[in-house]
């Protein structure tokens, strides 16, 4: 067994060696030539690899952005909005930090409204979701944001149900690409992004943001650069300057290794088993599983509630003391122990976890 244990594919996944070497390969050959590479080879690789990952989403690449990560792609997104004073946005009690800080920021600087909805987080009823976003809906709300997976608890939302509530959908797809099945033609967001480098297992700095048509032109950059004002929307939006691209140009790559690998059913299907093993081995534990067993509205991802003062509480605990990778997280008033279960990870990984906390419970009554 490896000298440490990676629970956490939800932040971010190690590399496969296929794809180690595809995009060392463009790393040496931008190192070697780096003007050529720059103005000669990157526009065809980057186009080869948008067309790949649209041809997975079902998009046409043409209203597809690669881009360093998905927080780089919601600030996008929010900067693109175009809301009077006074106008709501809607969000879930559930979403990521970074987010709403950037929600709060433009929200503040132009006077909007934001609002968030309590998420009934452990149901089994997809209905029950849309019935509680629909409800929180008011005629002053112009922009429904939400995670299409929760990173507090691995929750899959009915992100195409969702995405008829409000004029306006904004979509963190943190992690559903690579999770579960994905198709952005059938969910219908306004903006839709992404991260390639968590569950698809690309190399770390790379993102996508999918736009709706109507919104293409009201889009804006976050860095102005040579490709600003120009006919070129790809150049436009993706050109930062110089800056190292090779992770985004290798998804051809990402999606033919996840193919050996059996496909994206069969990788689903591994985890899925690891889940309900996980679900098994920690909940005779007593630590109660809030992720809903319905594969409608789970994945990869499962959390347990911990109780008042668990050692766990501390973080970074399991890392320092046995070299196991699991974060906590939390809404306010509870704490979850969050599991990402990838194709990588096996059965004895979490009979490790298990023990582990098993001897954790021991000195807890002791």
């Amino acid at each position: 067994m490896k000298p440490f244990i990676n629970l956490n594919a939800g932040t971010l996944s190690p590399t496969p060696k296929p794809v180690w070497n595809a995009v060392t390969r463009l790393r040496r050959m931008q190192a070697e030539c780096p003007s050529d590479f720059l103005w000669r080879q990157t526009p065809r690789l980057l186009h080869r690899s948008r067309r790949a990952l649209a041809n997975y989403l079902h998009v046409t690449p043409d209203n597809l952005l690669l881009l360093p990560n998905v927080t780089f792609a919601m600030n996008l997104a929010i900067t693109a909005l175009d809301l009077p004073p006074g106008a709501e946005v809607l969000t879930t009690d559930h979403e990521y930090g970074a987010m709403m800080l950037c929600l709060r920021r433009r929200a503040t600087e132009r006077g909007w409204k934001l609002r968030s909805f309590k998420l009934p987080y452990t149901t089994e009823d997809p209905d029950e979701i849309v019935a509680a976003a629909k409800k929180a809906v008011r005629p002053s709300t112009r922009v429904l944001f939400f995670s299409h997976v929760t990173s507090t608890t691995g929750l899959v939302l009915p992100a195409a149900q969702l995405c008829r509530l409000v004029p306006v959908t904004i979509v963190d797809g943190a992690h559903a690409a690579g999770m579960i099945p994905l198709n952005l033609s059938r969910i219908g967001a306004d903006f839709y992004g992404g991260n390639c480098h968590k569950w698809l297992t690309a190399p770390l700095g790379c993102g996508f943001l999918h736009v709706a048509s109507r919104f293409k032109k009201t889009l804006k950059p976050l860095v102005t650069s040579w490709g600003w004002g120009g006919a070129d929307w790809h150049y436009e939006m993706e050109f930062h300057g110089c800056t190292d691209r090779c992770p985004q140009m290798v998804l051809p790559e990402v999606l033919a290794c996840r193919r050996r690998l059996g496909g994206e059913a069969a990788l689903r299907r591994r985890s899925r088993a690891l889940v309900e093993h996980a679900r098994e081995r920690l909940a005779v534990l007593g630590l109660t599983p809030v992720t809903p067993r319905n594969p409608a509205l789970s994945g990869a991802i499962i959390a347990f509630e911990l109780p008042p003062r668990h050692p766990l509480a501390r973080r970074n605990r399991l890392w320092e003391m046995y070299r196991i990778e699991a974060p906590v997280t939390g809404i306010p008033g509870r704490r979850f122990l969050r599991l990402s279960l990838a194709w990588f990870n096996t059965r004895a990984e979490i009979d490790r976890l298990a023990d582990v906390l098993k001897t954790m419970k021991k000195g807890m009554t002791a």
